[in-house]
């Protein structure tokens, strides 16, 4: 066997098999619609030509990189194939818009707008931090901690108080300002 032969088929095959790769993804996220079956005979012609010569082939590492992309070719032909029983089952796990779908989580406006004014009072929390090279708690703790004062204030002067929080950089750390306002 000729090794400039052996060595242009083993080049053919890796980018066929890479190839062979981004079809099936968009496969499966639904860009092209038809499975890249074509691509996949003819990756699967090169490997049968060279599978019953292979003793035959006296450069060791021309026998390697056959024996690598064989298996590397295998290795995805499972993957795909787990896949494609998946969505046989109707369980597309690329499906990235159905996913999107399920994994939003349902929030009414109103939690929205708290979450951002929690995340905003966060944000100006994180950067005086920073500037004075301390580590910033986790957001979940910082806003249990907003609750505390808010409740405290609510208790402390009824339920038509609003607070509306602040942040003041001192020399020791961060001091939070708090004004409270009547609901109208």
């Amino acid at each position: 066997m000729i090794k400039s032969e052996i060595k242009q088929d083993l080049d053919e095959l890796e980018k066929k098999i890479e190839q062979l790769k981004v079809d099936y993804e968009k496969f499966f996220v639904g860009i092209i619609n038809v499975e890249p079956l074509s691509l996949k005979n003819q990756i699967q012609q090169i490997i049968r030509k060279y599978a019953s010569k292979l003793n035959q082939i006296n450069n060791v590492m021309l026998v390697f990189r056959y024996k690598n992309l064989t298996a590397r070719f295998l290795t995805y032909q499972e993957y795909w194939n787990r896949i494609l029983k998946l969505i046989e089952e109707g369980k597309n796990p690329k499906d990235y818009r159905r996913l999107a779908i399920y994994k939003k989580p349902l929030i009414t406006k109103l939690q929205e707008t708290e979450q951002d004014v929690y995340k905003k009072l966060y944000d100006e929390y994180v950067i005086i931090l920073m500037k004075q090279k301390k580590e910033p708690p986790p957001l979940d703790v910082f806003k249990q901690n907003i609750q505390k004062y808010e409740q405290n204030i609510k208790s402390k002067y009824g339920d038509n108080a609003e607070a509306n929080f602040s942040f003041e950089e001192t020399e020791t750390g961060v001091k939070i300002k708090t004004k409270i306002t009547k609901k109208k």
